[in-house]
């Protein structure tokens, strides 16, 4: 009860608050790592010519992918994925549909309609809300500017490719003047099932219908109240690494924001935002592939819904920027497996997987930059998260009478699975923050830091409620405790780019899903799936360069390296790239480019072998590009991606399910593609 006030006065008071080369979209990507970095995403789309939104982020530096199909690929940072990777739109939060993650947060995005994507890597800032130890992904649409005498501005493409992707086409137009606006902006993708370099067929095909809406109102250059609604809708989406497939996952968002700056008193800046956002989401095993078993037709509906508030409020005190503030979220996760079967009892419940659960987390934070001198920062925050779970039905029985007699309520699943579970069904956390961070600036174009951070991840949903007698979470768990330390060296100049960073992040509590078999607090002896608290380790390093040889003539070239260990019990953590990178050489020409970029990975031998995860080879890929401004308004793209046709896959992609080998999803083979453009 306590919650739900505190949720409403600050809604309340929110309510009532006063008010490159390419000619692609300037669309950015900031990488914090070493020190801020400012990227083109343009560049990545010119270079790939793949804009599913976790295929795109993976080519940059540090990030990786799990592929299960064609759509829907989970990013990592540093080796950490799930609740520990911020995903932001607009400031607003949307959680996926799918426990088994064929739909993360990055399946309700279209990359191409954002201005600017800022990944951070580690921790460098708590004022994006909970979780994020791993990293933070910013995606953000800006105010439209219009020319003088011209109140409206858009443009259109689309796309095509020779390897699966048959159709990629958007629009967006926006008008308005000094006072305000209106955007109007749509994308419908389709994709067909592609081949990998053996020439075999890969489970991938989708189709996505995406579509925003910014209403904006700018009194003055100090004001700026948004008001935006978008929809994500994905149908008959194929996943090869997955026992089911998904006719249907709808994602909606609904957005409100103020900023106001340049105050006079004590409170200089103000940011306020509330947001909704909804997904229905369905998977089954029969609509979209051959029936295995004709008395096995699972289905599983499921509904997620998340809420979330901010407020920040910035003074300047002397040499120092004070952001302070509060941050809610509130996540509501409910799925239902079924067994549609004929001669079943149909729309009876098997297994309540996520039974009604509920994560609410409200928190407050400071944090303090101030300027030591022109050449120095230090930067120090502190964040408390008071954290809410709850599974409003462990104690509810699926409602099927055909099945054997077992354990089927949520709270006794939890008990069968684990010795000394506390009968909890309602958790309370409180859980501190703290960050500490050093910047310096030396030699004309030379910058370091240093960071440290103490931050938490609760468990999730599927972590802490997931019921079902093979797959059970664990209501005991205690909440990652991340002792993160970060030292970077950049040296940016007109000629020359390069930067270094080194991380390592001792974790406690690290949440590890593991098999029954290897837990002793597990009660099961099997492959079951159970989750524990283990220490753990993660360390790493990631390279950059950029080299202009003259105006024309540009070469760059990428390394990442993560390593994760389970102290505890002296093994590999799962799901760590190996040592994995790009070498890329491009010319400019006026109104043309032509590139190419090797991209390639080391062998990982360094693998979680207790939980059956596989060695992945080393590999290698080649990708040529280039592009035409044909005139002011319209612009050619097209390339060749894999031109080599490779068959490969990346070590963190999910295991194949539909043929039951222990091969990854492969990724694809030699695809030819093409995009147009044009502005007005």
């Amino acid at each position: 009860m306590k919650h739900k006030i505190l949720t409403l006065a600050i809604l309340s008071t929110l309510s009532s608050s006063t008010f490159a080369q390419s000619e692609l979209a300037p669309i950015s990507v900031e990488m914090a790592a070493p020190n801020e970095q400012t990227q083109a995403l343009s560049d990545l789309i010119k270079q790939t010519g793949n804009t599913e939104s976790g295929a795109l982020l993976r080519e940059i530096n540090g990030i990786d992918a799990q592929r299960l199909g064609g759509h829907g690929l989970d990013i990592l940072i540093r080796g950490q994925g799930k609740s520990a990777v911020n995903i932001l739109i607009d400031g607003g939060k949307i959680e996926g549909g799918c426990p088994n993650r064929m739909d993360p947060p990055t399946a309700y995005t279209e990359l191409n309609s954002f201005d600017n994507i800022t990944v951070i890597k580690g921790v460098q800032s708590l004022q994006y809300g909970v979780g994020g130890t791993g990293g933070t992904v910013l995606l953000e649409r800006e105010k439209p500017t219009f020319e003088e005498g011209k109140p409206y501005q858009g443009r259109i493409y689309g796309a095509t490719g020779s390897n699966g992707l048959t159709r990629d086409i958007g629009a967006q137009v926006a008008a308005g003047g000094e006072q305000g606006y209106i955007v109007f902006q749509g994308s419908n993708k389709s994709a067909d099932n592609y081949k990998d370099g053996n020439n075999n067929e890969v489970r991938s095909s989708y189709e996505t219908t995406q579509g925003h809406i910014d209403l904006g109102w700018t009194p003055s250059d100090n004001h700026h109240i948004k008001l935006s609604h978008e929809i994500a809708n994905t149908k008959d989406a194929l996943f090869q690494g997955a026992g089911m497939d998904a006719p249907k996952s709808d994602g909606r968002m609904t957005r409100l924001s103020y900023e106001g700056k340049n105050f006079n008193g004590p409170i200089n800046a103000i940011e306020a935002s509330v947001y909704i956002s909804s997904v229905e989401h369905s998977m089954d095993n029969y609509n979209l592939r051959p029936v295995a078993n004709p008395m096995m037709k699972m289905e599983v509906p499921t509904e997620t819904t998340s809420k979330g508030a901010k407020l920040k409020l910035t003074s300047h005190l002397a040499s120092t920027q004070l952001d302070y503030g509060i941050l809610l979220q509130t996540v509501e996760k409910k799925a239902t497996m079924y067994n549609r079967s004929t001669g079943m009892q149909l729309n009876r419940s098997q297994w309540l997987m996520w039974p009604d659960a509920t994560t609410e987390q409200n928190s407050l934070f400071a944090e303090a930059n101030t300027a030591l001198s022109e050449r120095q920062n230090l930067i120090y925050a502190v964040r408390v998260d008071q954290v809410h779970a709850k599974a409003r039905d462990a104690f509810k029985t699926p409602n099927n009478t055909t099945v054997a007699p077992q354990p089927r309520r949520p709270v006794d699943l939890y008990n069968a699975a684990y010795n000394g579970y506390s009968g909890k069904t309602a958790i309370d956390e409180t859980n501190w923050n703290g960050l500490l961070r050093y910047e310096q600036s030396f030699g004309g174009s030379y910058r370091w830091f240093a960071g440290l951070s103490l931050t938490t991840r609760t468990a999730d949903e599927t972590e802490r409620f997931m019921a079902r007698a093979d797959w059970t979470g664990n209501p005991d768990l205690k909440a990652e405790k991340h002792l993160q330390f970060d030292l970077g060296l950049r040296q940016t100049s007109e000629q020359l780019n390069w930067g270094i960073n080194a991380y390592y992040d001792k974790v406690s509590d690290y949440i590890l899903r593991d098999y029954a078999k290897n837990q002793t607090l597990a009660k099961m002896t099997g492959n079951q799936g159970v989750y524990v608290n283990i220490d753990a380790e993660i360390y790493g390093a990631e390279f950059d360069i950029d080299y202009r040889f003259n105006q024309a003539w540009l070469i760059g070239s990428a390394l990442a390296f993560t390593q994760g260990r389970n102290t505890t019990q002296s093994r590999n953590l799962s799901d760590m790239a190996p040592l994995n990178g790009h070498v890329r050489v491009e010319y400019n020409r006026n109104d043309w480019y032509a590139g190419s970029r090797f991209n390639f990975a080391s062998e990982q031998s360094t693998v979680n072998r207790e939980y059956n995860e596989q060695k992945a080879p080393a590999w290698s890929t080649l990708d040529l590009y280039a592009g035409y401004q044909l005139n002011k308004t319209f612009q050619l793209q097209a390339g060749v991606a894999n031109l080599f046709d490779q068959a490969y896959f990346t070590h963190v992609n999910r295991t194949d399910s539909v043929t039951g080998t222990n091969y990854k999803v492969m990724e694809p083979g030699r695809n030819i593609w093409a995009r147009v453009e044009a502005k007005f």
